[in-house]
């Protein structure tokens, strides 16, 4: 197989893998090129496995990131919340047929930024298995770990994740369709300013939790329950905030709002749910440097707001 063939073939899920490990687009973009640039001279026929060889590549470089991103991630003002993935219903049908087969593998956001939580090793250990199917022993080679301390990650990691852990399945089918409803609802009570319908959608200790990056005014500290949240968002529509078209997107492979301002900014919402279906976690994404990556066809949707 020659390099062209091996990149169109392994580019989208070594992307999704690194997008899933770094919670950042550009980083993940960076790597994967980094990667094919590297093995541009290796003679392939020599290589039986060539999907492993660039996964372990993949992630060698995915935890060298991590590490040297520790740092930034302590600094950064306010709650650092991973780079949504944004795209419009009419873009995701144009893909190729392997995009949106990665896109249906994805993991939701709310998953993605309990996976930030994860050590680094726990990460990669969850995602190869959970996320993409391999078995324990290739694992163990990608990591030059031992199969008993691959499957001891997963295991931790599993349970730091809990309740909240689904396969792409569960995001592509079930999320999907008892999220439209709760997207619907806060997007038209954002228009109208009425929020109270929509909160009773939240459980009693649900969290909102704002990303601005220090580059547009937020909460800095999340917020905890309906009566503060209702407060937060009926004091920011007073102010105008919420001006703008709402558009549905998938964020991450999860229904999600974006809203467009009349001045370009952008906020991109999702949630997080309970078994029971209930909104447990509200994510805001503000961040300018955060939504920056518009995927085909978005942009005359955006430049039309």
């Amino acid at each position: 197989m020659d390099l062209d063939t091996l990149y169109r073939t392994y580019k989208p899920v070594l992307l999704a893998y690194a997008y899933r490990m770094l919670g950042s687009i550009t980083d993940a973009e960076d790597i994967v090129q980094d990667v094919f640039m590297s093995v541009r001279d290796l003679d392939w026929h020599t290589i039986e496995y060539p999907k492993a060889y660039l996964m372990k590549m993949v992630t060698n470089r995915s935890l060298n990131t991590i590490r040297s991103a520790r740092r930034q991630r302590e600094v950064y003002p306010g709650t650092w919340l991973p780079e949504p993935d944004i795209r419009f219903a009419a873009a995701v049908a144009a893909d190729e047929p392997s995009e949106q087969l990665v896109l249906r593998e994805r993991f939701g956001y709310a998953l993605l930024v309990l996976l930030q939580q994860l050590s680094p090793l726990e990460r990669a250990v969850y995602i190869l298995k959970e996320s993409l199917g391999f078995p324990y022993d290739e694992i163990a080679h990608m990591l030059q770990k031992n199969e008993a301390a691959c499957r001891k990650l997963f295991s931790r990691a599993s349970a730091k994740i809990g309740s909240n852990s689904r396969t792409e399945d569960d995001v592509a089918t079930n999320q999907a369709v008892t999220a439209e409803p709760y997207v619907q609802a806060f997007a038209e009570a954002a228009q109208t300013g009425r929020f109270e319908s929509f909160i009773r959608l939240l459980t009693d200790n649900a969290v909102l939790i704002s990303d601005g990056g220090g580059k547009v005014r937020t909460a800095v500290n999340p917020i905890l329950g309906r009566d503060r949240i209702l407060a937060f968002f009926s004091g920011l529509h007073s102010k105008g905030s919420y001006n703008g078209i709402f558009h549905h997107v998938l964020i991450s492979g999860q229904p999600g709002v974006l809203l467009v301002r009349p001045d370009g900014h952008m906020r991109a919402f999702c949630f997080s749910y309970t078994a029971d279906h209930a909104i447990a976690c509200i994510y805001t994404i503000m961040n300018p440097d955060k939504l920056q990556h518009i995927h085909g066809g978005n942009s005359e949707l955006i430049d039309r707001a």
